[in-house]
Order: structure tokens, then C-alpha cells, then sequence
């Protein structure tokens, strides 16, 4: 058995809950408690004291990718957590991220890289991992650095930048979950690199003999926006659709479960493919495998 709890999205389902655009994910399966990403501040941990969850408790924390909105309450994690090792790709330390999203018509950098203070406060609680690392038998670091991407990537990542150059995302990772025998739960919360290719690079790293229709769940933001322009709009509507087909014919037991950086236009053209293998989550929402 496995529970996947949303301490953090752009929305809630209680009123009791803080929403803020960011993702924090709490996993609890039979051998760890982890955190997968700490949202933009640190309501997430207001939230998990709300929902019952002791973030004390967490054994094993996970960045996946170099974004505040999934970095911004690490601080308060380590105050609240004084062992959890943090998992993290190594370009997310020493480098800057920023988002060039015109506003107003007006296209400016916006820095958007965590917090690069805590490498020096808290060195000692970092683990890197630039290829994928399997922490126990059933729980894997994906890293997609390396991986060729045979799929496209969202258009909106045409807006963001790594130092002065647009961002390749090869600091991504995801994490794949064995939560019952051969049945697996891919877990990207904000899949810059593309939904596809990480399914792709998370099926490769099954044990060999295991069928890709072991991919049961793939769960987390898909980065298909709404503020793209129109004609960038009408071809990413164009992949969504083949990306749903894709998922449909490939993975014909997959259920996907997104929210924080997916937009509803982007929901309803999956649902329209993949019917009730479509669904949504918010702060609060829980997931039980």
C-alpha cells in the first residue's frame, strides 16, 4: 500500500488549506516517508501539520528540478526535519534559472532558482544524483540527464532559462515507485523534459523482464500551459493529442494524475482520449495505491 498526499498546489480542496502556485508531494509507502519537492514557501508545512502529516518523520526528501515554486520551503523543512538526506540533481547547485514570460507585453528575466544559500547552511544534507540511483529495491531516483528525447518537450519551456541560455532540463528527475509487485507509479511533478520521454526514460529502468503495462500511475504537473501564443497554442494542442494516443496505445493500464502546471484546456483534451485514465488533484487530494 502506498499514499500519495498533496501538501501544496495552486489549489485547494479545503478552505482550511493554503493554495499557492508551486507542488509539494508527501509519499508514505511500507519502507519510507518522503518528500517530493517543498512548494514555493512554507505553507506546504503548514498545510501537512493541518493534514496529519509529520514532516519530522520524513526519511527521504526529493528535488526535481531547480524551480522555487517546488524548492521554496526547503528552509522550513530542514527546521522542521533534522536527518532527511535531500536528493537533487547537481546543476540545480551554482546555477540561475530565471523565466523570460513576457508580461504586459514586456519580456524581462525573472529569477526563479532556489534559494543557493542552503548548499553552504546545510552541505551535509545533500546527496547528488546525476544518473538514476535506486535508494531501496522499490524506490529509484530517475535523472534525465543523458536521456535522448524522442518526444517534444512543452512549448512553454521556451520561456525559461538556465544562466543565459535557454534551459535543457537535464536536471529533471522523477521517481519510480514499485508499490505492489510489478506494478509501478511514476512520479514527475512538473515533467519539463515531456510527460512521454520521461515515461519512456522510467520504463527503461524496470527490471528486466518487467512489461511496460506495469506502469500504472504516472502522476505530477505535465508543463502544458495557457499563456502560450496562438499559433504555439494550436501545435501543442496538436502533441497533447498525440501524446494521449500515445499513452493509450503503449500504456493501456496507465492512469495519469496531474495538476499544478497543467491547464485545464490541456485536462480536457487528455480526458477527451483517455476518459476515466484522466484525472485531477489539489492540495489535499489523496492518492491511495
Amino acid at each position: 500500500v502506498m499514499i500519495i498526499r498533496v501538501l501544496m498546489e495552486n489549489s485547494a480542496q479545503r478552505p482550511d488549506l493554503i493554495a499557492e502556485h508551486g507542488l509539494s508531494l508527501y509519499i508514505e509507502t511500507a519502507a519510507h516517508k518522503i518528500l517530493f519537492d517543498a512548494g514555493q514557501s512554507a505553507a506546504f508545512a503548514d498545510n501537512a501539520e493541518k493534514m496529519g502529516v509529520d514532516l519530522s518523520a520524513v526519511d527521504v526528501a526529493v528535488l526535481s528540478h531547480g524551480h522555487n515554486d517546488h524548492t521554496g520551503g526547503l528552509r522550513k523543512f530542514f527546521e522542521a526535519n533534522e536527518t532527511a538526506p535531500v536528493y537533487l540533481h547537481p546543476e540545480i547547485k551554482g546555477n540561475w534559472f530565471f523565466s523570460c514570460r513576457p508580461k504586459n507585453n514586456v519580456r524581462e528575466a525573472r529569477s526563479i532558482g532556489m534559494e543557493q544559500s542552503l548548499f553552504a547552511e546545510y552541505s551535509h544534507r545533500f546527496i547528488e544524483v546525476s544518473e538514476s540511483l535506486s535508494i531501496t529495491e522499490n524506490l529509484t531516483i530517475i535523472a534525465m540527464e543523458g536521456y535522448p528525447v524522442g518526444h517534444p518537450m512543452p512549448l512553454g519551456n521556451k520561456y525559461l532559462y538556465k544562466n543565459d541560455f535557454p534551459d535543457d532540463f537535464s536536471h529533471e528527475t522523477a521517481v519510480l515507485i514499485e508499490f505492489a509487485p510489478q506494478q509501478y507509479a511514476i512520479i514527475s511533478p512538473c515533467s519539463h523534459c515531456g510527460i512521454l520521454n520521461i515515461l519512456d526514460r522510467c520504463i527503461q529502468k524496470l527490471p528486466i523482464g518487467t512489461s511496460s503495462q506495469g506502469a500504472k500511475y504516472f502522476i505530477g504537473g505535465l508543463h502544458y500551459v495557457d499563456y502560450l501564443g496562438e499559433e504555439d497554442a494550436k501545435k501543442e494542442a496538436a502533441q497533447i493529442v498525440q501524446a494521449a494516443g500515445y499513452i493509450k496505445e503503449k500504456y493501456p493500464y496507465l492512469k495519469v494524475v496531474s495538476g499544478h502546471c497543467t491547464c485545464t484546456r490541456t485536462g480536457d483534451i487528455i480526458r477527451s482520449v483517455l476518459y476515466g485514465r484522466y484525472a485531477t488533484f489539489c492540495s489535499g487530494y489523496s492518492i491511495l495505491l
